[in-house]
């Protein structure tokens, strides 16, 4: 048997050593904690809610309030006044960007073998282009019904360096546009015996099908027609009369003012900036049955739209000279000069078949829907005082096989469609343009002999496009603000509230004071307390309790490693 005082002396140097173990392993083992109180805790949900309102109120302004405010800054400067934005005034009254007019002539090459009946052969001529000065005169604004009315002054001016090395002297062969159209209509729209004296005056003249003219003239000089005021003064059929008895394809287009257009000035309607409600002082036209939606007047002058643009959005631009509204609509993403915009091109529906579309129905006026022309042409007629003449996109683009097999046309929508290019956001029209072919309605005489074996066809006889871009110093400035607006808005959504995590994080940090609490085994060693053991756990015993008693029968080796705070 062991001596008891022995035991003893063991026992304590094991438990010293022990003691040592676990200080030893132990330091590592219990990191920085936090001890809190009720009190404590209630403050630190408080302060936690605060920092998460303070960080969500900076990330509402910064992807929200701001955005708003820039789009409705930008949608406030949509107005047409001198007083609210001057720049946009000056602007729209004289375009700052350089408009063409690029114009395309059907040089006719087989004249003869066409008035024997067969199909016209043409060669492309072009492009000869045309710097257009646009100026708003004569502007009267109405503050009550927020308006101005104005009309604009258009002038031409030819560009040698930006046409084909084609001279405007060059002649070229063209259909006889002022004959065969008095022609067309005295044999369909008169009767005996109107017709017979009115055919005899026109064959007086002895006008040809075909005519040779220079480029010039078939442009905008023109040429003199005088049966037209004969056929007038003898019969009283009144023809499409000429000004000045001179025709020409451009036909009051150059050095003329037209209006009065009526545009709202979008002080009070937002969504109304730039639209034209009025045309020649009417708020609807005239040329289309009465009642119809082909007499509506919708859409700005196609420089100008109320922001913001979105993919849905259908762009409508009025058109005086076509007598009628034309739309475009979303295409694609594009980036222009290193802006991100969206490209929207004109669609085929425009220019439906009336046979399949009610809304096209109305730019027919016969009765019977199967003599309407076929998609892709429309009639000019009634705006053009009568003439047989009929609008369509360059080389029938959209149009009815029929009128691209007998024209021998090669549509290409790269290159014959519309389009216009805007930034999405502000509005503001990149670049632009618009295209259209004028054609005649041409159909045999039998009782004019040179006219009685012509096929019956729409003959084109010239096509224009109109287009204009920023230029470089404006997309810079325009670069600039779009930059600047970019710069705000980045720091508002992301740098403003990573600061704001930040300060919050360390404000949180601060109010919940983290300190060290002592391991457990440092805490019975420095007061004084023994642990005891039982079932595997660790307890302290208070000092009228303790005992130094280990189990002999329990290695030092197995003690369990401390697993609750003392209380």
């Amino acid at each position: 048997m062991s001596n008891p005082s022995k035991r003893s002396n063991c026992c304590s140097t094991a438990l010293k050593k022990f003691s040592k173990i676990l200080i030893c392993n132990q330091s590592d083992a219990y990191p920085l904690t936090m001890r809190h109180n009720k009190t404590d805790t209630k403050k630190l949900h408080k302060n936690i809610f605060v920092a998460a309102l303070c960080f969500l109120t900076a990330v509402c302004l910064g992807w929200v309030l701001l955005p708003y405010a820039i789009s409705s800054a930008i949608t406030a400067k949509g107005v047409i006044s001198p007083e609210l934005n001057a720049e946009l005034y000056s602007a729209w009254i004289h375009p700052p960007m350089p408009v063409y007019m690029k114009l395309y002539l059907f040089n006719v090459t087989n004249a003869d073998e066409v008035t024997l009946g067969a199909l016209p052969k043409f060669e492309e001529l072009g492009p000869f282009v045309f710097l257009k000065n646009m100026t708003k005169i004569n502007i009267t604004v109405d503050e009550d019904a927020d308006t101005s009315t104005y009309w604009v002054y258009n002038s031409f001016q030819y560009s040698e360096s930006l046409s084909v090395n084609i001279s405007l002297q060059e002649k070229v062969t063209l259909i006889n546009v002022p004959f065969v159209s008095a022609a067309i209509k005295i044999t369909y729209e008169l009767t005996w015996p109107l017709d017979e004296i009115s055919r005899t005056i026109l064959l007086n003249y002895k006008e040809p099908p075909f005519i040779k003219k220079t480029i010039e003239e078939a442009l905008f000089k023109g040429w003199k027609v005088p049966f037209l005021e004969k056929i007038k003064e003898e019969v009283g059929f009144e023809l499409p009369l000429l000004p000045n008895n001179t025709f020409r394809l451009m036909l009051d287009q150059n050095d003329t003012a037209k209006g009065p257009f009526t545009v709202s000035r979008g002080i009070k309607n937002k969504s109304s900036f730039g639209s034209i409600v009025k045309f020649e002082n009417k708020t609807e036209l005239a040329y289309w049955p009465k009642g119809s939606t082909c007499n509506n007047i919708v859409g700005s002058d196609g420089t100008i739209y109320p922001s913001p643009i979105t993919k849905m959005t259908v762009l409508r631009a009025f058109n005086s000279d076509l007598c009628r509204s034309l739309s475009v609509t979303y295409n694609e993403n594009v980036v222009f000069d290193g802006v991100n915009a969206f490209k929207f091109t004109t669609p085929a529906s425009l220019l439906r078949d009336p046979r399949e579309c009610n809304e096209t129905r109305c730019y027919c006026y016969d009765e019977d829907v199967n003599m309407c022309l076929k998609g892709g042409v429309s009639e000019l007629g009634p705006c053009k005082q009568g003439a047989p003449v009929a609008m369509s996109y360059p080389h029938f683009l959209h149009g009815d096989p029929e009128y691209i097999e007998k024209s021998g046309s090669i549509p290409d929508s790269d290159k014959h469609s519309a389009f216009v290019v805007i930034h999405p956001r502000t509005g503001i029209v990149l670049q632009g343009s618009m295209k259209f072919q004028i054609n005649l309605m041409l159909k045999p005489i039998r009782s004019i002999k040179s006219l009685s074996k012509i096929p019956e066809m729409v003959f084109p006889l010239m096509w224009a496009e109109e287009c204009a871009s920023l230029d470089a110093n404006s997309m810079q400035q325009f670069r600039a603000a779009l930059l600047l607006i970019w710069i705000v808005e980045f720091t508002a959504k992301w740098i403003l509230p990573g600061i704001t995590l930040m300060a919050l994080t360390v404000f949180v940090a601060r109010k919940l004071g983290c300190k060290r609490v002592a391991p457990r085994h440092e805490y019975y060693l420095t007061n004084n307390v023994v642990p005891a053991f039982t079932n595997g756990k660790v307890s302290h015993v208070p000092e009228s309790k303790r005992s130094m008693e280990l189990d002999e029968n329990v290695p030092l080796s197995v003690y369990p490693q401390f697993e609750t705070e003392p209380s």
